[in-house]
């Protein structure tokens, strides 16, 4: 299921591709994009991951719980360096390309990583795999949407591989961990389990928090986090009842 689920999320990077190129209303799009996956990434740390990691503490120990912790926000920190702000606007054709080139590189290493976070959690539980992914997701349609506008005056070629790299990023961040799942032990998914609740916390505080603050339709976006979180709340009663 794991590498089903990073394979599918691709797709949102496409998503947000095809939203750059064709889309009249972007800006909306990304509210509410941004504002879902707030509110589905918050409940999926206080709901499950945090929980998870808190009560097998003692395979992993604290000390380790909080290294994986950090580490996941130092990964983030570092490839966001590379990332320009969601809202940043190009002046000209060449600053366009350079921006969304960028963006792809530090979207592909960053999605390599969470890649093998979603891997992991599979591990632990396919539906909680299933939820994260489409956090994750939609999160980075943003992201795509930058890519696609600095790549727009490409050629064919140039564009599919671009989009392609950046699509197929998180397929081969499962990928990895697949191969080596034969090496894997319980500590090693509880670490990278850490790793991913570092990272969300990061794009939470960082990257959602900031957006949805500054957003012109208030109402609208706390809808759009009441939505995120509901939605995950309820799979995840679903998944306790069955």
């Amino acid at each position: 299921m794991g590498l089903v689920v990073t394979f599918i999320l691709g797709a949102f990077v496409l998503a947000g591709a095809a939203i750059g190129a064709f889309a009249k209303n972007e800006e909306l799009i990304r509210e509410v994009s941004i504002a879902v996956a707030l509110g589905a990434m918050a409940m999926l740390l206080i709901e499950d991951l945090v929980p998870e990691v808190v009560e097998e503490a003692s395979v992993l120990g604290y000390p380790l719980i909080a290294v994986g912790i950090a580490l996941g926000v130092a990964v983030l920190v570092v490839l966001d360096r590379f990332l320009p702000d969601h809202h940043h606007e190009a002046d000209h054709d060449d600053s366009a390309l350079h921006i969304g080139l960028a963006t792809a590189i530090a979207l592909i290493i960053h999605n390599i990583v969470e890649g093998m976070g979603v891997y992991s959690v599979s591990i632990e539980s396919a539906t909680l795999s299933v939820l994260l992914g489409i956090g994750i997701g939609i999160h980075n349609i943003p992201m795509g949407m930058i890519v696609s506008a600095g790549i727009r005056d490409q050629s064919t070629p140039q564009k599919i591989a671009v989009l392609a790299a950046a699509s197929l990023s998180t397929f081969v961040g499962g990928l990895v961990m697949f191969t080596l799942s034969s090496a894997i032990d319980e500590r090693i998914v509880l670490f990278m389990i850490c790793l991913t609740i570092g990272m969300l916390g990061y794009i939470i505080l960082f990257e959602l928090v900031p957006h949805v603050v500054c957003s012109k339709n208030k109402p609208m976006a706390l809808l759009c986090i009441v939505i995120g979180l509901a939605a995950v709340a309820a799979s995840g009663l679903l998944e306790g009842l069955a």
